[in-house]
């Protein structure tokens, strides 16, 4: 059986299994949260859970089946030992800052964004350190997950193009793979997850309103997948990542939008920002400095 058939199959397994685990993983955190008071602020809701279990379940089962699936080492999903790759973290990580920075400044100067301090100090740093921290969690499982398995696995048996095209639509699309409605904390019960799941898939019956939010998301990964392809391993795709979470998470820390609808230029649609045909000119520069800083490292892979 070719890696992307076993890959999918994993995936459908894994996908059944968060639909079963996560009401009883709502339930058991929502005790947590109970018996601690000054918890409150961590109650999510179900739609944040089953998306976390899903990755965590993910990333788990795969190492404890890496066997079946035919990955030896962690270096297979390209992650190398870390002194080798720390410095391409830092470069993704400071360039998808730079590139929100430079979109903030454009958005500022036509009357759409005002920066400013719009929390106290303290509470401005402390929701900037939690911030980077899960944007770093989110962006090395997701790359793990989208990088490392799935558009390596289709690599190895499909050919380039078709291998970005179907491993970046299924990144695009995943992301809006959710009810229009969030399910009630207070109703979930034991097949809460499976009645999620068959909901979720409901946005895709308008599709053209998902198209400006598809096709930026499809551009990120493209960005993700070309950065990982050019270094050989996962480092520049997780810093970039990160560092564009990082900077979505904290824009209304540090600012706040003039207005509600952003416009076609910087997103009408959600997700807002990424739907926007400025963002889409930006992932685009992003992916050429990529290219031009990558350039003698994948000289000295093709040597």
């Amino acid at each position: 059986m070719k890696s992307y058939k076993r890959i999918f199959i994993f995936v459908l397994l894994v996908l059944l299994l968060t639909a079963l685990l996560s009401p009883w993983v709502v339930a058991l955190w929502n005790w947590i949260i109970d018996v601690n008071p000054g918890w409150q602020e961590y109650r999510y809701s179900f739609s944040r859970i089953f998306n976390r279990l899903f990755m965590i379940l993910g990333i788990t089962l795969f190492f404890l089946c890496r066997p079946l699936l035919k990955i030896e080492s962690p270096a297979q999903l390209g992650l190398v030992a870390f002194r080798q790759g720390y410095r391409n973290l830092l470069k993704g990580f400071f360039l998808s800052v730079l590139s929100l920075i430079a979109l903030i400044l454009v958005m500022s100067f036509c009357g759409v964004f005002t920066p400013y301090l719009r929390l106290s100090l303290s509470v401005a740093l402390e929701r900037s350190v939690k911030a980077f921290l899960g944007a770093l969690a989110s962006g090395f499982l997701e790359e793990i997950f989208f990088r490392g398995m799935i558009f390596k696995g289709l690599m190895e048996d499909w050919k380039p193009g078709a291998a970005f095209v179907a491993a970046n639509l299924f990144y695009s699309a995943i992301h809006f793979v959710k009810p229009g409605e969030d399910l009630s904390l207070s109703s979930v019960g034991p097949w809460s997850g499976l009645v999620y799941l068959g909901q979720s898939f409901q946005p895709f019956l308008n599709p053209a309103i998902l198209l400006p939010g598809l096709l930026g998301l499809f551009l990120i990964g493209l960005v993700l997948s070309y950065a990982f392809l050019r270094t050989g391993s996962l480092y520049l795709s997780i810093g970039l990542h990160a560092g564009w979470i990082f900077g979505l998470k904290t824009m209304r820390v540090y600012g706040d939008f003039r207005r509600d609808d952003l416009g076609w230029i910087f997103g009408a649609s959600d997700p807002k920002i990424v739907s926007g045909v400025a963002t889409w000119i930006g992932i685009i520069v992003v992916g050429i400095l990529v290219h031009c800083a990558t350039r003698k490292r994948h000289n000295r892979n093709l040597e």
